[in-house]
Formats: structure tokens, sequence, C-alpha cells
């Protein structure tokens, strides 16, 4: 790599110097350094203009700690200052939900994105989530949303240069299964989602008994309407979706009046990419 490039201006002598980030910083990224005080002999000691190319390939650890079911984990804050672009990558043997908190001041944190992951408890899967960000600063917290601790998890910063934000993950995220048979009237109660970051949400059931599935909708997170029913019959197996709506959705089974015997209920969830 050239250690040193001087780009200036043959009328005013004013330029600016390239050099490498290990001058400053640790992380061996090419750096542009604009003149102090218009003195070209001289360069800042900071470096506000990063070209990091070489960078969007660099994999920082924050966690390898397996998490049990329903357990959280949080990184500390993270300054984006020197990246266009952020990505993470995830290993995880339940499924799991990803939030990003944004910012201002390194301190005070507020939710700005959240992806649902995972084929269902047992089940090894690979996950890159690519993002931007609207303040300089942000966080990770990750959580197990299956029903037994990881045996497998890790979770990886990714640097990245790309301009725009996607997804990349499998196409359907299995987030719940339950297979403990219901008694009679007895009700299963999906955990809460958030619609706004889904663009599908539906189920898989079988039972042996006849039963209701209901699609509920809450725009405060305790008060919940019942916007469409699916009625399923005792050794019929079913399948549906829906299209999220108000701001929190959540799946409901009840059972009839009849206790079962056999039971199958997976909800899945499709991300908005």
């Amino acid at each position: 790599m050239v250690k040193d490039i001087v780009i200036r201006d043959g009328v005013t002598l004013r330029g600016a110097r390239v050099g490498t980030r290990d001058e400053v910083f640790t992380d061996g990224a090419l750096v542009v350094q604009g003149p102090w005080n218009y003195n070209p002999a001289a360069t800042r000691g900071s470096v506000p203009v990063a070209v990091n190319f070489d960078m969007s390939r660099i994999f920082y650890n924050l966690t390898t700690t397996a998490l049990g079911a329903g357990s959280s984990y949080t990184s500390g804050s993270i300054d984006s200052k020197e990246y266009t672009s952020h990505a993470l990558f995830i290993r995880t043997d339940q499924p799991m939900s990803i939030e990003i908190q944004e910012s201002y001041d390194g301190s005070t944190f507020a939710r700005s994105h959240v992806w649902y992951i995972g084929e269902g408890p047992g089940r090894t899967i690979h996950a890159t989530i690519i993002f931007q960000l609207s303040n300089r600063y942000f966080r990770v917290v990750a959580t197990n949303i299956g029903y037994a601790t990881q045996t497998t998890f890790r979770l990886d910063r990714i640097t990245i240069g790309l301009p725009s934000p996607f997804f990349i993950s499998h196409y359907l995220a299995t987030t719940e299964r339950t297979t403990t048979a219901l008694g009679a009237n007895a009700t299963y109660t999906s955990r809460t989602y958030t619609a706004q970051d889904l663009e599908e949400i539906g189920f898989y059931v079988y039972a042996d008994q006849a039963g209701t599935v209901y699609y509920d909708v809450s725009f405060d997170g305790s008060t919940w309407r019942t916007v469409k029913s699916v009625s399923v019959s005792g050794g019929t197996a079913l399948s549906d979706s829906f299209k999220p709506t108000g701001h929190f959705v959540r799946l409901r089974y009840v059972n009839g009046a009849t206790a079962q015997t056999t039971f199958d209920f997976t909800i899945y969830v499709r991300n908005k990419a």
C-alpha cells in the first residue's frame, strides 16, 4: 500500500493528503486528511473522510455466549461515523429477533430496525443483515425467541460500504412452534409481533380435534381485536397467512370442546426487505 500521496491545487497549494489509516487508527483503511488552517504542509490529526472500501469485509465479534430461551444480549454503544453502512452476521439454532437501536449521543437509544430469523428450534442457520443508520451511534439487541437454550450462537458486526440497506436471510423465518396438546377449550397465544416490521405472518397447524385460529390486532399492545378467524377441522392439516395491520399482531389457537392428543402449531413471518 502506498504510504503517502499529497494531492494539491497547483495554484493555491490547497489540497489533501492520503495515507494509511494506521497513522491515526488501527484498522488499515485509507484516509483523506484535509490541510490545517490552509497550510499545505500540515494536516489534521483527526480524519473527517474515509475511503473504506477495504473495510467492507472486516468482522468484529460481539458475542458467542449462548442465550437461554427468552434471554437477550445487548451490545455496547457502537460509533458509526467511520462507515457508510453496517451489517450483522448471525449463527443460531434457535429463532431470534434482532433489533437495532440508534442514538444521537451514544447513551439515549431508541429502536429503529427489527428482524425475525430462524427456521425452528434446533435447526442451525446463518443470516446476514445489512442496514443503514439515521444517527451516529447504534447498539444491537439479540433475543432468543425459541423455547430452548442455544447450543450454537455467534453475532458479528461487519463493516460495509453498500449504499442501500437490504436483508439477506431465509425467505421465511419460523419463529414459534408448539406440539403441546391443548385441553378442552384451552388456548395457545403467540408472542406479540410488531406489524410495521413484517410483510406477512402465517401459520401451519395440525390437530386431531377441531379448533379455531384467530388473527388479533392491537394498537397499544394490551387491547386486542380479532380481525379474522380460520376454522380447523380435526385430523386435517391447514396453513394460512395474513398481511399485518395495526401496530401489533398475534395469532391464537383455541381448541374445541374435546381435549387434543396431537397438536402441531407453527408460526412464521416474512420480514420487510
